[in-house]
């Protein structure tokens, strides 16, 4: 077993079962849960939930069993005339807060290991906040809800007169956040970092394209989660090529991260147990050194 290997997973809805798919693989063949092999975990908006549920000390079955069961229920859209009100976000966020509350009792001190959970503040001027166990007095729950309110898809989150949003916004691939979060630790120089990029790599809408539209659809749909792939390529040059893995199945189309019919939800499974099939011994190998 590796004891230095690090878990880091991207924002991206109900694509967040694609990543639970692939570890649920991992477990099978190595016999031990995620949150057994690794040290450390980071997750953003979706990649949040399971960052602490594997922290949790929650399997990927759980955790996968979960979004497939609830996915549904967590994308509810407020009623018509809810949303005639000229803020109102597409998603009631209620259901969601509710199953975090459930799920992620207790305070962050409670955690064994480390977790990093980015947010971002929007009074006034955005600034960027990771949630970690120096927040020891903070709701488990409250920072998960934070990490994602995702604008326009959910209500921003306010508390004690602070309003916070999808961590999405500065760090949707959080994988560069970890890296930093544990250069004081006892790992350092030793971490080893599996990476989940959560919405999967697909064709750039930019190409044949180059006109104002297609800047502005691209701004809008690939951007984000394009600005990710800065922060695998500074931890890699950081750690090293053998010591960090980003797991980014290919897919011909995109997949919107609010698709949560049973059709969508299998189609994201087998693209990533697929991926990991024939990467088999590359992540067997990565996790167990």
């Amino acid at each position: 077993m590796n004891p230095y290997l690090a878990i880091s997973i991207n924002g991206g809805g109900a694509l967040g079962i694609g990543p639970l798919a692939l570890m649920c693989r991992i477990e099978q063949d190595t016999g031990k849960r995620i949150g057994e092999l690794a040290v450390a975990f980071a997750g953003t908006s979706t990649g949040s939930i399971i960052a602490a549920g594997l922290n949790e000390g929650y399997s990927a079955h759980d955790l996968y069993d979960l979004y497939y069961r609830n996915v549904g229920k967590i994308f509810t859209k407020y009623s018509w005339y809810k949303r005639l009100e000229p803020k109102c976000p597409k998603y009631d966020n209620s259901y969601l807060t509710k199953l975090l509350k459930e799920k992620f009792p207790g305070k962050m001190s409670a955690w064994k290991k480390p977790i990093f959970i980015p947010t971002t503040f929007t009074n006034g001027k955005s600034r960027e906040k990771v949630w970690d166990l120096g927040d020891k007095d903070v709701d488990k729950w409250f920072a998960v809800l934070t990490s994602c309110a995702a604008p326009t898809y959910f209500d921003v989150i306010v508390k004690d007169g602070k309003s916070y949003a999808d961590g999405g916004f500065w760090a949707n691939c959080p994988i560069a956040v970890l890296n930093a979060g544990m250069k004081d630790s006892a790992y350092r120089g030793k971490l080893r970092i599996l990476g989940f990029n959560t919405g999967m790599d697909t064709p750039n809408t930019l190409v044949g394209n180059q006109t104002l539209l297609g800047w502005a659809s691209y701004l809008l749909s690939d951007w984000v989660a394009y600005a990710g792939k800065s922060n695998d390529y500074e931890v890699i040059k950081d750690l090293g090529a053998e010591n960090v893995v980003v797991a980014s199945p290919s897919h011909d189309s995109k997949i919107a991260m609010d698709r949560t019919d049973k059709a969508t939800l299998d189609k994201v499974t087998r693209i990533w147990t697929e991926y990991y099939d024939r990467n088999r011994d590359v992540f067997r190998n990565f996790v167990q050194l």
